[in-house]
């Protein structure tokens, strides 16, 4: 794909962040320096995914990238950069058959052979997790630096790391390996979500070079 991929993501949860405030959060991290927002919302009826996404999209602009959480006909229809897909929803082979070069496509995967499979099936870059300990996952035990470490080292897509990921542990997550970062709570729940992305994104540029 010739589209870069983005190093700095923001995933949408409710819990955090409710919709109608979102798009006012994303554009305050997408000017901190962020470059792709998440429309992460699965639960939700179809019409109001899309109408979510609109609101995002007169908030960002081209500014970022606005990736839609396996709804690929959602991420069609508001013309979304991309789509980030589950282990269990359709394959990377199947979307681009669906939607040619006109998506990026992100893989979540939990382990070194998903990766292993994301690339074989055409995606662009693999979603990792959880590598901290995170309120995302309550009760789930973080898979760790070396589950990072391992999952680069298989794929040779662009690993995008997630799950309880701070600012100031930005440097050792890119020292793995990782090619960025995807956020949560780091923002959403921040009393300043600008200042909290530009916290990010400094980590970002003093952490590591950028993976060839």
């Amino acid at each position: 794909m010739s589209r870069a991929v983005p190093r700095l993501h923001l995933i949408s949860d409710r819990r955090h962040c409710p919709l109608d405030r979102f798009p006012d959060v994303a554009r305050a991290a997408v000017l901190a320096g962020f470059d792709a927002v998440h429309l992460r919302e699965k639960d939700l009826p179809a019409e109001e995914v899309i109408e979510a996404a609109r609101a995002l999209n007169r908030a960002l602009g081209d500014r970022a990238a606005l990736f839609i959480n396996d709804r690929v006909d959602v991420a069609l229809i508001v013309g979304a950069a991309g789509v980030q897909l589950g282990e269990t929803s359709l394959s990377p082979r199947d979307v681009r058959a669906l939607a040619g070069q006109s998506l990026l496509i992100g893989r979540s995967v939990h382990d070194v052979e998903g990766a292993e499979r994301a690339a074989v099936e055409g995606a662009d870059f693999v979603l990792a997790g959880h590598i901290y300990a995170t309120g995302s996952k309550p009760g789930q035990p973080p898979r760790g630096l070396d589950f990072l470490a391992a999952v680069t080292a298989a794929t040779p897509l662009p690993v995008i790391a997630v799950g309880g990921i701070m600012p100031e542990r930005v440097p050792e997550v890119i020292a793995a390996g990782a090619y960025g970062v995807a956020v949560i709570t780091g923002v959403l729940a921040a009393a300043d979500p600008g200042a909290a992305a530009a916290a990010y994104r400094r980590a970002l540029e003093t952490g590591g070079s950028i993976q060839a």
